[in-house]
Protein backbone atom coordinates (compact mmCIF):
# COMPACT_ATOMS: atom_id res chain seq x y z
CA UNK A 1 0.00 0.00 0.00
CA UNK A 2 1.40 3.41 -1.07
CA UNK A 3 2.10 6.03 1.59
CA UNK A 4 0.62 9.51 1.64
CA UNK A 5 3.94 10.94 0.43
CA UNK A 6 4.04 8.52 -2.51
CA UNK A 7 0.48 9.41 -3.45
CA UNK A 8 1.35 13.13 -3.39
CA UNK A 9 4.41 12.49 -5.60
CA UNK A 10 2.31 10.47 -8.04
CA UNK A 11 -0.31 13.21 -8.21
CA UNK A 12 2.39 15.88 -8.74
CA UNK A 13 3.83 13.79 -11.55
CA UNK A 14 0.37 13.42 -13.10
CA UNK A 15 -0.30 17.15 -12.86
CA UNK A 16 3.12 17.92 -14.40
CA UNK A 17 2.49 15.50 -17.26
CA UNK A 18 -0.96 16.97 -17.85
CA UNK A 19 0.48 20.49 -17.81
CA UNK A 20 3.17 19.54 -20.32
CA UNK A 21 0.59 17.91 -22.59
CA UNK A 22 -1.60 21.03 -22.35
CA UNK A 23 1.33 23.36 -23.16
CA UNK A 24 2.35 21.14 -26.06
CA UNK A 25 -1.19 21.10 -27.41
CA UNK A 26 -1.46 24.89 -27.17
CA UNK A 27 1.87 25.39 -28.95
CA UNK A 28 0.77 22.87 -31.55
CA UNK A 29 -2.49 24.73 -32.03
CA UNK A 30 -0.59 28.00 -32.44
CA UNK A 31 1.70 26.41 -34.99
CA UNK A 32 -1.28 24.93 -36.77
CA UNK A 33 -3.03 28.29 -36.85
CA UNK A 34 -0.14 29.70 -38.85
CA UNK A 35 -0.98 27.47 -41.84
CA UNK A 36 -4.71 26.98 -41.36
CA UNK A 37 -7.15 29.30 -43.11
CA UNK A 38 -10.87 29.69 -42.49
CA UNK A 39 -13.10 31.40 -45.02
CA UNK A 40 -16.80 32.15 -44.63
CA UNK A 41 -19.15 32.64 -47.57
CA UNK A 42 -22.87 33.35 -47.78
CA UNK A 43 -25.58 35.09 -49.75
CA UNK A 44 -28.93 36.84 -49.49
CA UNK A 45 -31.49 36.81 -52.29
CA UNK A 46 -34.72 38.37 -53.48
CA UNK A 47 -37.04 36.59 -55.95
CA UNK A 48 -39.99 37.96 -57.91
CA UNK A 49 -41.77 35.13 -59.76
CA UNK A 50 -44.69 35.25 -62.17
CA UNK A 51 -45.87 31.62 -62.48
CA UNK A 52 -48.28 30.45 -65.18
CA UNK A 53 -49.50 26.89 -64.60
CA UNK A 54 -50.97 26.66 -68.16
CA UNK A 55 -54.39 26.13 -66.61
CA UNK A 56 -55.76 29.68 -66.58
CA UNK A 57 -54.12 30.29 -63.23
CA UNK A 58 -51.38 32.81 -62.58
CA UNK A 59 -49.48 33.32 -59.36
CA UNK A 60 -47.16 36.14 -58.33
CA UNK A 61 -44.54 35.33 -55.67
CA UNK A 62 -42.31 37.92 -54.02
CA UNK A 63 -39.91 36.95 -51.24
CA UNK A 64 -36.51 37.37 -49.64
CA UNK A 65 -34.43 34.30 -48.76
CA UNK A 66 -31.42 33.60 -46.58
CA UNK A 67 -28.89 31.50 -48.50
CA UNK A 68 -26.30 28.93 -47.55
CA UNK A 69 -23.63 29.90 -45.05
CA UNK A 70 -20.44 28.16 -46.11
CA UNK A 71 -17.44 27.51 -43.82
CA UNK A 72 -14.36 26.67 -45.89
CA UNK A 73 -11.18 25.41 -44.16
CA UNK A 74 -7.78 24.59 -45.64
CA UNK A 75 -4.61 23.55 -43.83
CA UNK A 76 -1.10 22.48 -44.82
CA UNK A 77 -0.35 19.76 -42.28
CA UNK A 78 3.07 18.93 -43.75
CA UNK A 79 4.92 19.82 -46.94
CA UNK A 80 3.06 17.01 -48.74
CA UNK A 81 -0.10 16.51 -46.71
CA UNK A 82 -2.99 19.01 -46.72
CA UNK A 83 -6.62 19.13 -45.62
CA UNK A 84 -9.69 20.75 -47.15
CA UNK A 85 -13.02 20.93 -45.37
CA UNK A 86 -16.32 22.57 -46.26
CA UNK A 87 -19.41 22.67 -44.08
CA UNK A 88 -22.64 24.42 -44.92
CA UNK A 89 -25.60 25.60 -42.85
CA UNK A 90 -28.70 25.76 -45.03
CA UNK A 91 -32.47 25.86 -44.80
CA UNK A 92 -34.02 22.43 -44.18
CA UNK A 93 -37.77 22.17 -43.80
CA UNK A 94 -37.43 18.70 -42.21
CA UNK A 95 -35.76 20.01 -39.05
CA UNK A 96 -37.33 21.72 -36.06
CA UNK A 97 -35.10 24.80 -36.39
CA UNK A 98 -35.55 24.87 -40.21
CA UNK A 99 -31.75 25.14 -40.59
CA UNK A 100 -29.32 22.21 -40.59
CA UNK A 101 -25.55 21.76 -40.97
CA UNK A 102 -24.08 19.59 -43.70
CA UNK A 103 -20.52 18.38 -44.28
CA UNK A 104 -19.94 18.92 -47.99
CA UNK A 105 -16.23 18.11 -48.13
CA UNK A 106 -13.63 16.65 -45.78
CA UNK A 107 -10.59 15.43 -47.67
CA UNK A 108 -6.91 14.73 -47.09
CA UNK A 109 -4.53 15.23 -50.01
CA UNK A 110 -1.10 13.58 -50.19
CA UNK A 111 1.30 14.83 -52.89
CA UNK A 112 3.27 11.64 -53.40
CA UNK A 113 5.27 12.64 -56.50
CA UNK A 114 5.59 15.98 -58.25
CA UNK A 115 2.12 17.11 -59.36
CA UNK A 116 0.54 13.70 -58.68
CA UNK A 117 -1.63 13.31 -55.58
CA UNK A 118 -3.78 10.85 -53.66
CA UNK A 119 -6.97 12.28 -52.15
CA UNK A 120 -9.12 10.43 -49.63
CA UNK A 121 -12.38 11.51 -47.98
CA UNK A 122 -15.57 13.23 -49.07
CA UNK A 123 -15.08 15.45 -52.09
CA UNK A 124 -16.86 17.07 -55.02
CA UNK A 125 -17.06 14.57 -57.89
CA UNK A 126 -14.88 16.16 -60.63
CA UNK A 127 -17.19 15.28 -63.54
CA UNK A 128 -17.25 18.85 -64.90
CA UNK A 129 -15.63 22.25 -64.47
CA UNK A 130 -18.36 23.68 -62.26
CA UNK A 131 -18.32 20.86 -59.70
CA UNK A 132 -14.53 20.62 -59.65
CA UNK A 133 -13.69 24.32 -59.36
CA UNK A 134 -16.53 26.03 -57.48
CA UNK A 135 -17.52 25.42 -53.90
CA UNK A 136 -20.81 26.39 -52.24
CA UNK A 137 -19.97 30.08 -51.96
CA UNK A 138 -22.10 31.95 -54.51
CA UNK A 139 -19.50 34.72 -54.59
CA UNK A 140 -17.59 32.99 -57.39
CA UNK A 141 -20.53 31.69 -59.44
CA UNK A 142 -20.81 33.35 -62.88
CA UNK A 143 -24.62 33.20 -62.53
CA UNK A 144 -27.05 33.18 -59.61
CA UNK A 145 -27.91 29.46 -59.84
CA UNK A 146 -26.15 26.24 -60.73
CA UNK A 147 -27.12 24.35 -63.92
CA UNK A 148 -30.50 22.59 -63.63
CA UNK A 149 -28.89 19.18 -64.27
CA UNK A 150 -27.24 19.33 -60.83
CA UNK A 151 -30.65 18.58 -59.32
CA UNK A 152 -31.27 15.56 -61.56
CA UNK A 153 -28.28 13.48 -62.65
CA UNK A 154 -24.95 15.11 -61.73
CA UNK A 155 -23.25 13.14 -58.88
CA UNK A 156 -22.27 16.02 -56.61
CA UNK A 157 -20.16 14.23 -54.01
CA UNK A 158 -17.93 11.17 -53.74
CA UNK A 159 -16.72 9.39 -50.61
CA UNK A 160 -13.66 7.32 -51.36
CA UNK A 161 -10.30 7.51 -53.14
CA UNK A 162 -9.08 9.80 -55.91
CA UNK A 163 -5.85 9.90 -57.91
CA UNK A 164 -5.13 13.35 -59.31
CA UNK A 165 -2.57 14.94 -61.59
CA UNK A 166 -2.27 18.67 -62.28
CA UNK A 167 -0.35 20.91 -64.71
CA UNK A 168 1.45 18.13 -66.58
CA UNK A 169 3.38 18.89 -69.73
CA UNK A 170 3.31 21.89 -72.04
CA UNK A 171 -0.51 22.01 -72.21
CA UNK A 172 -0.97 21.68 -68.44
CA UNK A 173 -2.84 18.38 -68.62
CA UNK A 174 -4.74 17.10 -65.61
CA UNK A 175 -6.45 13.84 -64.71
CA UNK A 176 -8.73 12.43 -62.01
CA UNK A 177 -9.51 8.76 -61.35
CA UNK A 178 -12.00 7.99 -58.55
CA UNK A 179 -13.39 4.92 -56.79
CA UNK A 180 -16.11 5.80 -54.29
CA UNK A 181 -19.38 4.90 -52.65
CA UNK A 182 -22.28 5.09 -55.07
CA UNK A 183 -25.11 7.53 -55.66
CA UNK A 184 -27.46 5.72 -53.26
CA UNK A 185 -24.93 5.59 -50.38
CA UNK A 186 -24.68 7.66 -47.22
CA UNK A 187 -21.65 9.19 -45.52
CA UNK A 188 -21.18 6.04 -43.41
CA UNK A 189 -22.53 3.12 -45.47
CA UNK A 190 -22.99 1.76 -48.98
CA UNK A 191 -25.07 -1.39 -49.48
CA UNK A 192 -23.58 -1.99 -52.96
CA UNK A 193 -20.54 -4.27 -53.20
CA UNK A 194 -19.34 -2.53 -56.38
CA UNK A 195 -18.04 1.03 -56.28
CA UNK A 196 -18.80 4.03 -58.45
CA UNK A 197 -15.96 4.64 -60.91
CA UNK A 198 -15.00 7.88 -62.61
CA UNK A 199 -12.24 9.05 -64.94
CA UNK A 200 -11.68 12.62 -66.16
CA UNK A 201 -9.06 14.47 -68.18
CA UNK A 202 -8.59 18.17 -68.91
CA UNK A 203 -6.04 20.60 -70.28
CA UNK A 204 -5.23 24.29 -69.85
CA UNK A 205 -3.26 25.24 -72.99
CA UNK A 206 -3.45 29.01 -72.41
CA UNK A 207 -4.09 31.28 -69.44
CA UNK A 208 -7.76 31.26 -68.39
CA UNK A 209 -8.82 28.35 -70.64
CA UNK A 210 -9.72 24.85 -69.46
CA UNK A 211 -11.35 22.06 -71.52
CA UNK A 212 -12.20 18.60 -70.21
CA UNK A 213 -14.24 15.41 -70.53
CA UNK A 214 -15.26 12.74 -68.00
CA UNK A 215 -16.97 9.36 -67.64
CA UNK A 216 -18.87 8.18 -64.54
CA UNK A 217 -20.48 4.77 -63.90
CA UNK A 218 -22.44 3.45 -60.93
CA UNK A 219 -24.56 0.34 -60.50
CA UNK A 220 -27.30 1.03 -57.95
CA UNK A 221 -29.00 -2.07 -56.46
CA UNK A 222 -31.85 0.19 -55.31
CA UNK A 223 -33.03 3.54 -56.62
CA UNK A 224 -32.94 5.66 -53.47
CA UNK A 225 -31.67 9.12 -52.60
CA UNK A 226 -28.29 9.05 -50.89
CA UNK A 227 -26.01 11.65 -49.36
CA UNK A 228 -23.85 12.31 -52.42
CA UNK A 229 -26.27 13.74 -54.94
CA UNK A 230 -28.54 16.71 -55.26
CA UNK A 231 -31.09 14.57 -57.06
CA UNK A 232 -34.14 16.13 -55.47
CA UNK A 233 -36.41 14.63 -58.13
CA UNK A 234 -35.56 10.95 -57.72
CA UNK A 235 -38.46 8.77 -58.88
CA UNK A 236 -39.79 7.38 -55.59
CA UNK A 237 -42.21 5.11 -57.44
CA UNK A 238 -39.32 2.92 -58.66
CA UNK A 239 -37.02 1.17 -56.18
CA UNK A 240 -35.34 -1.38 -58.47
CA UNK A 241 -31.78 -1.65 -59.74
CA UNK A 242 -30.28 0.91 -62.15
CA UNK A 243 -27.05 1.03 -64.11
CA UNK A 244 -26.10 4.71 -64.29
CA UNK A 245 -23.66 6.12 -66.87
CA UNK A 246 -22.73 9.77 -67.36
CA UNK A 247 -20.48 11.51 -69.89
CA UNK A 248 -19.65 15.19 -69.41
CA UNK A 249 -17.81 17.83 -71.41
CA UNK A 250 -16.73 21.26 -70.15
CA UNK A 251 -15.23 24.35 -71.75
CA UNK A 252 -14.32 27.36 -69.61
CA UNK A 253 -12.56 30.56 -70.55
CA UNK A 254 -12.19 33.47 -68.14
CA UNK A 255 -10.05 36.14 -69.73
CA UNK A 256 -9.46 39.81 -69.03
CA UNK A 257 -12.72 40.73 -70.78
CA UNK A 258 -14.50 37.66 -72.16
CA UNK A 259 -16.08 34.98 -69.94
CA UNK A 260 -17.44 31.72 -71.40
CA UNK A 261 -18.57 28.55 -69.63
CA UNK A 262 -20.23 25.52 -71.24
CA UNK A 263 -21.29 22.36 -69.38
CA UNK A 264 -22.73 19.41 -71.32
CA UNK A 265 -23.99 16.10 -69.95
CA UNK A 266 -25.18 12.87 -71.58
CA UNK A 267 -26.73 10.31 -69.21
CA UNK A 268 -27.76 6.71 -69.94
CA UNK A 269 -29.64 4.61 -67.39
CA UNK A 270 -30.58 0.96 -67.80
CA UNK A 271 -33.32 -0.90 -65.93
CA UNK A 272 -34.96 -4.31 -66.28
CA UNK A 273 -38.36 -2.61 -66.51
CA UNK A 274 -37.99 -0.14 -69.40
CA UNK A 275 -34.51 -0.80 -70.76
CA UNK A 276 -32.31 2.17 -71.70
CA UNK A 277 -33.17 5.84 -71.20
CA UNK A 278 -31.08 8.66 -72.64
CA UNK A 279 -30.95 12.09 -71.03
CA UNK A 280 -29.02 15.23 -71.89
CA UNK A 281 -28.28 18.68 -70.56
CA UNK A 282 -26.58 21.81 -71.92
CA UNK A 283 -25.68 24.91 -69.94
CA UNK A 284 -23.92 27.95 -71.33
CA UNK A 285 -23.12 31.44 -70.10
CA UNK A 286 -21.22 34.23 -71.82
CA UNK A 287 -20.20 37.52 -70.21
CA UNK A 288 -18.12 40.60 -70.94
CA UNK A 289 -16.19 42.54 -68.31
CA UNK A 290 -16.52 46.31 -68.33
CA UNK A 291 -13.88 48.11 -66.27
CA UNK A 292 -13.17 44.91 -64.33
CA UNK A 293 -16.19 45.31 -62.01
CA UNK A 294 -19.21 45.21 -64.31
CA UNK A 295 -20.14 41.98 -66.14
CA UNK A 296 -23.32 41.77 -68.25
CA UNK A 297 -24.04 38.16 -69.26
CA UNK A 298 -26.50 35.87 -71.02
CA UNK A 299 -27.31 32.24 -70.20
CA UNK A 300 -29.09 29.21 -71.65
CA UNK A 301 -29.96 26.13 -69.59
CA UNK A 302 -31.57 23.14 -71.33
CA UNK A 303 -32.32 19.66 -69.97
CA UNK A 304 -34.23 16.71 -71.41
CA UNK A 305 -35.05 13.72 -69.18
CA UNK A 306 -36.47 10.82 -71.21
CA UNK A 307 -40.00 9.46 -70.74
CA UNK A 308 -38.35 6.05 -70.14
CA UNK A 309 -36.24 7.38 -67.28
CA UNK A 310 -36.79 5.69 -63.88
CA UNK A 311 -34.02 7.22 -61.76
CA UNK A 312 -35.46 10.72 -62.09
CA UNK A 313 -38.90 12.01 -62.94
CA UNK A 314 -39.14 12.65 -66.72
CA UNK A 315 -38.94 16.38 -67.37
CA UNK A 316 -38.02 18.95 -70.03
CA UNK A 317 -36.57 22.30 -68.93
CA UNK A 318 -35.57 25.37 -70.90
CA UNK A 319 -34.28 28.49 -69.17
CA UNK A 320 -32.92 31.58 -70.89
CA UNK A 321 -31.79 34.66 -69.04
CA UNK A 322 -29.94 37.95 -68.97
CA UNK A 323 -27.94 39.11 -66.02
CA UNK A 324 -25.61 41.75 -64.66
CA UNK A 325 -22.86 41.18 -62.09
CA UNK A 326 -21.26 43.96 -60.11
CA UNK A 327 -18.11 42.94 -58.23
CA UNK A 328 -17.62 45.53 -55.50
CA UNK A 329 -14.32 43.81 -54.66
CA UNK A 330 -13.05 40.24 -54.27
CA UNK A 331 -15.24 39.85 -51.15
CA UNK A 332 -18.63 41.13 -52.32
CA UNK A 333 -20.68 40.65 -55.47
CA UNK A 334 -24.17 41.76 -56.54
CA UNK A 335 -26.03 39.91 -59.33
CA UNK A 336 -29.30 40.82 -61.05
CA UNK A 337 -30.89 38.23 -63.33
CA UNK A 338 -34.06 38.02 -65.46
CA UNK A 339 -35.17 34.53 -66.58
CA UNK A 340 -37.75 32.89 -68.80
CA UNK A 341 -38.36 29.37 -67.52
CA UNK A 342 -40.35 26.64 -69.30
CA UNK A 343 -41.00 23.26 -67.71
CA UNK A 344 -42.87 20.13 -68.80
CA UNK A 345 -42.95 17.23 -66.34
CA UNK A 346 -44.49 13.76 -66.52
CA UNK A 347 -45.41 12.14 -63.22
CA UNK A 348 -47.76 9.20 -62.77
CA UNK A 349 -49.11 9.66 -66.33
CA UNK A 350 -49.95 13.29 -65.55
CA UNK A 351 -48.32 16.06 -67.58
CA UNK A 352 -47.54 19.22 -65.62
CA UNK A 353 -46.58 22.32 -67.63
CA UNK A 354 -45.32 25.57 -66.19
CA UNK A 355 -44.06 28.84 -67.62
CA UNK A 356 -42.37 31.34 -65.36
CA UNK A 357 -40.72 34.75 -65.46
CA UNK A 358 -38.22 35.33 -62.67
CA UNK A 359 -36.41 38.43 -61.49
CA UNK A 360 -33.65 37.67 -58.99
CA UNK A 361 -31.25 39.79 -56.98
CA UNK A 362 -28.42 38.11 -55.11
CA UNK A 363 -25.85 39.64 -52.75
CA UNK A 364 -22.94 37.25 -52.16
CA UNK A 365 -20.11 37.81 -49.71
CA UNK A 366 -16.98 36.16 -48.38
CA UNK A 367 -14.33 36.97 -45.82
Amino acid sequence: MASTTDIIKIRKTQWLAATLVFIHSISGMQAQERNTQLRVYGHLQYNLENVDQISNSEELHSYFSFGEQDFFVTSNITDRLSFLGESVIRYDNNTATKFAPSIERAQLKFDYSGNHSLIVGKMHTPVNYWNDVYHHGRLFFPTIDRPTSFSYFIPLHSLGLRLQGQNLGHWNWGYDVCASNGIASTDIYDDASSKALMAAIHCKPIEGLRAGVSYFNDYMPTNITGAHVGHSSVNKEYAGAINFELMCASLAYFGKRLEILYEGGYNITQTDSLGSAENQSHFGVIGWKIKEKYVPYALVDFMDISDRELHSVPIDVLKIGLGFRFDFNYQTSLKLQVERYELSQIHLDHIHNQNRFDFKVQLAYGF
